[in-house]
């Protein structure tokens, strides 16, 4: 039996098993969903050529040889992962792939359902929503220059129940030519527009929203216009830090004790790639620091003469900030932003 995408979600019984290729489930995925693929990347890609060049009747039988010796263990991996809940298959397209393991799972005994259209319904799906999406709560943005610790505010504000959404966290890159460094793959605009949908959809009955301030796009996602419009309208915090506490909390950020020969190799290549916007005398500087290991000289000149003066807007003349912030404390820091949206909003 298949059923639509918008029944699906509605569904609190389902487990989402995603049939695909690995590469294909780390590319765009449903949130939440759990990968059973029925074959790998190679195997994937093989069967693809085989189709292109000897036709569909030899790519199905390829695919049958390669499949079947799977068969019991994708049957109990399937019943592993989704204990009483019911299991909703979906591949590409809601083709052969989740059709055929359908089928087995019937033979089995396990009643199972089907994603109509599979995957792409679901883009389909994201991509509609946000289009028509109207935001319509107060946004309270915060500010501030690298390092005078936005995203520990934020951090903490969700430790206190506060409605918060992480872009960067979301995005998995922190929005600048360092910003992935330490951190996992970042995640691809069809990855980023879904958690982000279900973020909101989340914080729906939440009066107003945290959120940090950024532009049109984080590393290589770009942000839906609806959202970039509402932080435009949005009430904005500046969030201030000394240099040394600046310094102090990028180098927790990046530097890790000892430094890996991988990571230094990401600081170093992100530095050079800042010889246009620096001139070739302070990248001199800063590659001799690096070999020198003086990573807090490397922090201070980045803050100084790149950061501070490339995202010049973060600063009181800049702006009209409803209010100036300090985040020498962290938790006080918190404190003091619900403390003034309170004191100034009721939900």
């Amino acid at each position: 039996m298949e059923i639509a995408i918008q029944e699906a979600l509605a569904r609190k019984n389902l487990i989402f098993i995603d049939v695909r290729s690995p590469g294909e489930y780390e590319e765009a995925s449903i949130p939440g969903a759990i990968n059973i693929p029925l074959f790998n990347d190679r195997e994937h890609s093989q069967l693809g050529i085989i189709f292109y060049q000897m036709g569909e009747y030899e790519a199905r039988r390829a695919a049958l040889a390669m499949v079947a010796p799977k068969l019991p263990v994708l049957v109990e991996n399937i019943g592993s992962a989704c204990g009483k809940k019911t299991p909703l298959l979906y591949c590409k397209r809601g083709g052969l792939r989740s059709l055929s393991l359908y089928q087995v799972l019937s033979l089995a005994g396990i009643s199972a359902l089907r994603l109509k259209n599979g995957y792409k319904a679901y883009r389909r799906y994201i991509n509609q929503r946000l289009n028509e999406y109207s935001l319509k709560k107060k946004l309270f943005v915060l500010h501030g220059l690298t390092g005078v610790g936005k995203t520990l505010i934020l951090k903490e504000l969700t430790e206190q129940g506060a409605p918060v959404i992480d872009l960067e966290e979301l995005a998995r890159h922190r929005g600048s030519v360092f910003g992935a460094i330490g951190l996992e793959k970042s995640r691809s605009q069809k990855n980023f527009d879904a958690l982000l949908l279900q973020e909101l959809d989340n914080l729906e009955n939440k009066p107003y929203l945290l959120i940090e301030g950024e532009g049109k796009r984080i590393g290589d996602v770009y942000l839906p216009p609806f959202l970039v419009e509402a932080m435009e309208m949005g009430d904005h915090y500046l969030i201030t830090a000394s240099l040394d506490t600046r310094v102090k909390r990028i180098l927790q950020t990046y530097i890790q004790s000892p430094l890996t020969r991988e990571r230094y190799n990401q600081i170093e290549t992100s530095i050079k790639s800042l010889e246009r916007r620096m001139g070739k005398h302070k990248l001199d500087l800063l590659m001799k620091m690096m070999k020198e290991g003086n990573y807090y000289a490397v922090a201070e000149l980045l803050c100084k003469d790149y950061y501070d003066h490339f995202y010049s807007d973060s600063r009181p003349e800049c702006a009209n900030f409803k209010e100036i912030i300090d985040a020498s404390d962290i938790k006080k820091a918190a404190k003091t932003v619900l403390e003034i949206i309170n004191s100034r909003y009721t939900a």
